[in-house]
């Protein structure tokens, strides 16, 4: 079937929505990328952040024939950015875009962030984007930032979760580039889904609902009871089965 590029989010690489992948597969060519400084990508060169991605979007997109992506989280902000710019697409999809506007989310640790992977203290870093993003359930996030930083230490010996944490400097640049810029997304031309779940951050929430107040005959699509880590696989708590039908029924005139 017609092409789908599957653009990660925070905290995730090319792996983290192969089930979601597998449910597209039965009626689409699907192709999950690994964004710079993930998986089998080199290392992110730095900003600006959001146009550099938005340019590898659209060179899988030209590679690949694919005219139909659907983004998560920060990658869903590339994902329209690249729209934006005008890269060759026919849908697109986006779940849950960290859009911060009005105040909606407390971006005043970021330089907190910033000072720790200058140091190398990588469990800081971590335990300071835990409370920015809001990770995990309220009660954690709400903790000290040493707590959280004690917290991480052993999640962190795992490779693979020290490479996705070190990423978080190229996805918080995302969001930093487009704070306070949602207006600009009423310039996204091309058919659009928004999907977010009822049980998600509510700044997560109001961001969904205002970029698809915004993008021009959008459809905004709300998972009851369903939170920020739905795409990802079951083995991470997701439940790609939940999200597979709207995706599926909107890509079905693409190509």
């Amino acid at each position: 079937g017609s092409g789908v590029v599957i653009v990660h989010g925070s905290m995730q690489d090319a792996s983290s929505q192969t089930d979601l992948a597998a449910l597209l597969a039965e009626r689409h060519a699907v192709h999950l990328v690994d964004r710079r400084g993930h998986g089998d990508s080199g290392a992110h060169p730095g900003p600006p952040y959001t146009e550099r991605e938005a340019d590898d979007l659209r060179a899988v997109l030209e590679a690949t024939g694919a005219r139909s992506v659907f983004g998560v989280s920060s990658g869903a902000i590339v994902a329209a950015r690249a729209a934006l710019a005008g890269a060759p697409l026919e849908r697109l999809a986006l779940f849950e875009p960290p859009l911060v506007f009005d105040g909606s989310a407390d971006l005043g640790a970021l330089p907190a962030f910033d000072a720790a992977i200058e140091r190398g203290e990588l469990p800081t870093a971590m335990g300071v984007a835990m409370k920015i993003a809001q990770m995990g359930p309220p009660w954690m996030f709400g903790l000290p930032v040493p707590v959280l930083a004690a917290a991480s230490r052993r999640l962190l010996r795992s490779p693979v979760t020290a490479e996705r944490a070190r990423a978080l400097v190229a996805d918080f640049g995302v969001v930093r580039e487009n704070a306070d810029r949602v207006d600009e997304f009423a310039g996204v031309a091309v058919r659009t889904l928004v999907v977010s779940g009822s049980a998600t951050r509510p700044y997560l929430k109001g961001a969904a609902a205002a970029i698809a107040e915004r993008i021009p005959g959008s459809r905004h699509v709300v998972l009851a009871g369903e939170w920020h880590g739905v795409t990802q696989n079951r083995a991470e708590r997701g439940r790609p089965d939940r999200v597979a039908p709207a995706l599926l029924d909107f890509f079905a005139a693409a190509g």
